[in-house]
């Protein structure tokens, strides 16, 4: 991991940049004749913001931790957000690069959507309302403006930017509301219940889970608290007590074994953890369980002797 993350006034490896109020920059990505993967360092760009259009090809976001990307998608990378590519040779798309200023100056109307723009964004579920090739187009448009010296260019430039930056809000709202929906909060969780099914590591970080599901960690736990009122912790750690208890009950397995078995760094981490979910140490628990079962067969040889 770094230690120093690199700043650039201008665009990618550029330190000693003196931005224009109204700097703007269009650059396209092509494929590279070369057998591996190439991409751009963890770095952040004081006053610069950035969208990403990725058409086709294989990438990964780094934020810091890597995002595997399914192109087609839109990066949104506002001003002093660090960030970082991996790109596959074949990878193909767009670059969009305009100063803070610009972008405030071009949504001064429009805060609302000033303020949705303020975050990291990966766009990569589009619909019939706005597509990925009609906000490609316009990127296209802004590019073909930027290199053409014509009447009304500036006015012109931002129109085709407000047009965007519109389907972007449109779209950020309509996959919010998707994202909120019950069967689809429903959806996730069961996703989520698998996947620590299929986890055997209980130090597993939730921001982990998070990725492969392709959603952000806070979307996760308002998931979790809406489906089961827990935070995905919770759940995590209610899922690892279960799996205790048919340990505990329906094996021979000693404390220490369980503890390994469960991927415990040590037994005496899990017997803490255990206590603190139930009550009780592991093994206090597991010989409560027998002398509640044992009363219950107790009971039950008496109750036939006396009938």
């Amino acid at each position: 991991m770094p230690t120093h993350i690199a700043r650039y006034h201008g665009l990618y490896g550029d330190d000693k940049a003196q931005l224009s109020h109204d700097y703007l920059q269009s650059q396209l990505i092509a494929p590279r004749p070369r057998a591996t993967d190439w991409g751009l360092k963890p770095h952040l760009h004081e006053n610069l913001f950035q969208l990403f259009f990725l058409e086709a090809g294989r990438a990964a976001f780094e934020a810091p931790e890597p995002v595997p990307l399914r192109t087609p998608c839109l990066v949104i990378i506002p001003a002093n957000t660090v960030h970082g590519f991996t790109f596959s040779p074949q990878v193909r798309g767009r670059t969009l690069t305009l100063s803070e200023a610009l972008l405030d100056t071009i949504l001064q109307a429009s805060p609302g959507v000033l303020v949705e723009l303020n975050s990291v964004h990966i766009l990569s579920d589009f619909n019939t309302e706005v597509t990925f090739g009609d906000l490609l187009d316009l990127e296209m448009q802004i590019h073909q403006e930027i290199h053409a010296e014509l009447p009304g260019k500036q006015l012109a430039l931002n129109g085709f930017f407000k047009l965007l930056f519109v389907k972007i809000f449109r779209l950020l709202q309509h996959n919010r509301r998707k994202q909120e929906s019950p069967n689809r909060a429903l959806h996730y969780y069961r996703e989520f219940q698998k996947a620590i099914e299929r986890t055997q590591d209980f130090s597993r970080k939730i921001s982990d889970y998070a990725h492969e599901l392709k959603i952000t960690q806070v979307h996760l736990n308002r998931i979790c608290q809406a489906v089961k009122g827990k935070t995905a912790q919770q759940v995590v750690q209610a899922h690892t007590i279960r799996k205790a208890h048919n340990y505990l009950l329906y094996t021979s397995l000693s404390v220490a074994e369980i503890a390994y078995a469960l991927q415990f760094v040590d037994p005496g981490y899990f017997a803490r953890f255990f206590r603190k979910q139930t009550g009780l140490a592991p093994g206090a628990y597991r010989a409560k369980a027998y002398r509640s079962e044992g009363a219950g067969k107790a009971g039950k040889g008496d109750a036939a002797l006396s009938s």
